[in-house]
């Protein structure tokens, strides 16, 4: 059986066709994300489902990957960095637009799938995705299927709040994990003390070095943080394992020292704890879309 997956970014738009074997891409294509307005983001998605129909013979269905809050049970999605989509019927239209079946599922739940499926989650029963990136996001998997909860933001761990007085994040709230964990917040951190602007791993390898104070305060912010947010998942989940995802889950640090400040604050010290890397990278998120096409939330 074929199926169509697509992982819709801000900036680049993904499409696979894949076969019997899940991780078979028949057909690849990839497009800079169309950003002009709703009816045309409609119309570049349907040429390129278009595009692959006739490889696509036996697809049920297209699973898609959104960027932002999707309802798992509807495919309206929310606050977005992709306004052309915020606050539309998207998966209603988008069907109406192919004529077959869609799903439209959180970007973070597809990373999260395809790992637990295919990937570094494989043979876990609870699988926790994080993913830290430009932005964070996360998903949860339980025996192979995305766990939405009853109103669809599990896993939305990126905007629990560590400072009620901290920075305004673009969600309304104050002080969320994201300005601190993801990329960009470890890039405000380090510019907030030093006045200059080094990327997320210049400032690690500045860190590493041993001589840049600033480089210094920012990572035991990170780490204090990335402990604290961690652990409190660890206890109310205890998942099998965390699979971590976007650019910042390429620093060592995290699978080191991360781990231990972890273990120290999950209660008892428990040492189970498995956080490992991503085994899928960048196509984690188109193979998990394909594999939600023709699910059910």
């Amino acid at each position: 059986m074929h199926r169509i997956g697509i992982d819709l970014g801000g900036t680049k738009t993904e499409l696979i066709v894949t076969g019997d074997n899940p991780l078979e891409v028949i057909q690849k294509k990839r497009v800079e994300t169309e950003r002009t307005g709703y009816s045309a983001l409609l119309g570049q998605l349907k040429g390129l489902v278009d595009s692959v129909r006739t490889l696509a013979v036996e697809s049920p269905a297209v699973g898609l990957g959104a960027p932002g809050f999707v309802d798992p049970y509807n495919g309206s999605v929310g606050s977005s960095n992709l306004t052309p989509l915020c606050f539309k019927p998207f998966q209603q239209d988008l069907e109406e637009q192919l004529q077959m079946p869609v799903r439209v599922v959180n970007d973070a739940n597809c990373f999260a799938l395809s790992e637990a499926l295919h990937g570094a989650g494989k043979g876990y029963g609870m699988v926790l995705g994080i993913i830290l990136g430009t932005g964070m996001g996360g998903g949860l998997v339980l025996e192979g299927k995305i766990w939405s909860g009853s109103q669809g933001i599990a896993g939305e761990w990126g905007h629990a709040t560590v400072d009620p007085k901290g920075p305004e994040c673009y969600c309304g709230r104050r002080g969320c994990q994201e300005l601190y964990l993801s990329g960009t917040g470890i890039q405000r951190l380090y510019r907030e003390r030093s006045g200059r602007e080094l990327g997320s791993l210049q400032i690690y390898e500045a860190w590493k070095q041993g001589e840049d104070v600033d480089a210094a305060e920012t990572m035991e912010i990170f780490l204090e943080i990335f402990g604290q947010a961690i652990a409190n998942l660890v206890m109310c989940l205890d998942p099998d394992v965390i699979v971590l995802g976007g650019g910042v889950s390429n620093l060592p640090i995290l699978y080191e020292e991360g781990l231990e400040r972890v273990s120290q604050q999950v209660f008892q010290g428990r040492q189970k704890i498995r956080i490992v890397p991503n085994q899928l990278g960048d196509s984690s998120g188109v193979f998990g879309a394909a594999a939600a096409a023709g699910t059910k939330p």
